[in-house]
């Protein structure tokens, strides 16, 4: 893995929205610095050969293409399959990112052409039929991808599964609905792009991970943030079916109303943002989509609205996902209260302190605070505001903190959880609670990802506990459907009536009354 260390202060400071920022002192490389390249590894691909690197006992193929660059006129539409190549592909180093705001991350290496994901594979030979494990980043589906350090693959790997990161279009470039380009859809949707790109890499998955010595029948997909409700769409989508065989959530929300973090937008509304967008860069007249894409993503992207505050996005998010009657048929959580989903083994769960950093410098005033409520939650207002009254700007950002844990977050993992379990048993449900030393943040909105990924950070004896007991809790599941196995307790099956989880703290514990 890379070097990348950081304290645990600017840890949180660089942890932004639903999801990851870049971590301070990481740079975007390859993922063969200090590596020997003692053995080239070729696999042939549907579309080409490609080689990789040899790290240790690993092959990692980095920058594999698994769509045509979205590019042209193949901006804003379903991702392309890729032109085929002759000869041998080096895929050793990462592909740049999908475009989104520099501010982010400074030397961050961007590109339209940015459909390309990652393999880290265990596997000796073709015939393994490895466990795989596919990666959906976080991001307020506006930032972040695959090829960050933060999502090197090398030491769930090295448990015995393949792990796929991929990267997916974010923002306006992957989630701008427009009637126009309904028009152009043979399903009359748009938007969406980026859950397609998701779909696609997971269809070169079923195509080609059995040459990397993967099965492509034991696929768990998994995601934090907004990399989760994508994983809680994919889970509800007829169009992702077949492509995954199990599923692990981590912190996703799931409302279309949510109190503050809603993850879909009806169609009608995410299409009227869409002509406001266009109009803001001047086009609104019947070829507005046909002059858009010559604009450069450069525009595009600064052109879309992007405040300051985590609070304030995340509640103001425009490019998001669209329920569009087909990728999405009906709003999630309608789909869950009617028992759509695929019935598969699953993981959900949530950081005990979500709103610790998502919730942040709201700056919200007490009336402020009660006109918020009263929008949000209507008729409920009142009880709202009893169950969490705030007397002052202070004690406002510590109930919007709570607001969003227990409602976005905690409530929505719960309702997952006893749906998913009343048609199939192997549903696991977990609160994280540990919290990283020397910060004040709580166990913040994605800290567990930096302990599943074994993100280089000052070393500590709990911390290095915590950080193998995620690690062999996510990867005895993808080989088996059962966490179970590791640990000195037992994690039960989640169930309406028992309502028991995994506290994951410093010392796992079984505890009810989520």
């Amino acid at each position: 893995m890379q070097s990348c260390k950081v304290t645990s202060s600017v840890l949180v400071i660089c942890l932004i929205l639903i999801g990851f920022s870049f971590l301070a002192g990481c740079t975007q490389k390859g993922p063969d610095a200090g590596l020997v390249k003692t053995d080239d590894r070729v696999v042939k691909t549907d579309a080409g050969s490609v080689s990789g690197l040899q790290q240790g006992s690993l092959r990692v193929y980095t920058g594999i293409p698994f769509a045509a660059p979205p590019t042209g006129d193949l901006r804003w539409r379903p991702p392309a399959p890729v032109q085929p190549w002759s000869g041998v592909k080096e895929t050793k180093l990462y592909s740049p990112a999908c475009p989104q705001p520099a501010a982010v991350d400074p030397t961050l290496n961007m590109s339209e052409d940015c459909l390309y994901l990652n393999v880290w594979t265990p596997a000796k030979s073709a015939d393994e039929k490895l466990p795989v494990m596919v990666f959906f980043y976080g991001g307020a589906f506006g930032t972040i991808a695959g090829n960050m350090p933060l999502y090197n693959g090398t030491v769930l790997a090295q448990k015995g599964v393949i792990v796929v990161t991929t990267n997916y279009r974010v923002g306006a470039l992957g989630f701008l609905a427009h009637p126009q380009l309904d028009n152009e859809s043979p399903h009359n949707i748009s938007g969406n792009y980026g859950l397609l790109d998701q779909i696609a890499a997971m269809q070169w998955v079923q195509r080609n991970i059995g040459q990397f010595g993967g099965d492509p029948s034991r696929v768990t997909v998994f995601g934090e943030s907004a990399g989760a409700a994508s994983t809680l769409i994919h889970l509800v989508s007829p169009a992702s079916t077949g492509l995954y065989r199990q599923a692990i959530v981590e912190s996703g929300p799931l409302w279309t109303n949510g109190s503050i973090a809603s993850i879909v937008d009806p169609k009608v509304k995410a299409e009227q943002w869409g002509e406001e967008y266009a109009k803001s860069l001047g086009y609104q007249g019947p070829d507005a989509i046909r002059q858009m894409r010559n604009v450069s993503y450069g525009d595009l992207v600064n052109a879309t609205p992007w405040p300051s505050s985590s609070f304030w996005l995340v509640h103001t998010l425009r490019f998001k996902p669209v329920i569009d009657g087909w990728l999405i048929p009906d709003s999630p959580d309608t789909l869950y209260r009617l028992h759509r989903e695929n019935p598969v083994p699953l993981i959900i769960g949530t950081n005990s302190d979500e709103g610790a950093t998502l919730a942040a410098d709201a700056n919200m005033t007490v009336p402020e605070y009660k006109t918020f409520v009263q929008n949000r939650f209507g008729k409920g207002a009142d009880t709202v505001l009893a169950k969490y009254p705030a007397n002052s700007t202070a004690e406002v950002q510590i109930r919007l903190e709570q607001i969003m844990m227990d409602y976005d977050f905690k409530d929505a993992a719960k309702f997952v959880a006893g749906s998913m379990a009343d048609l199939n048993a192997s549903t696991y449900l977990y609160q994280y609670s540990y919290v990283l030393p020397s910060q004040p943040y709580g166990a913040f909105h994605g800290s567990e990802a930096i302990l599943l990924f074994k993100v280089p950070i000052r070393p500590d004896p709990v911390t290095d506990s915590v950080s193998d007991n995620l690690v062999d809790l996510w990867t005895r599941f993808a080989k088996t459907g059962n966490p179970n196995g590791g640990m000195n307790v037992t994690w039960p099956k989640y169930t309406r009536d028992g309502g028991r989880y995994l506290d994951i703290g410093a010392v796992p514990i079984v505890k009810s009354g989520y």
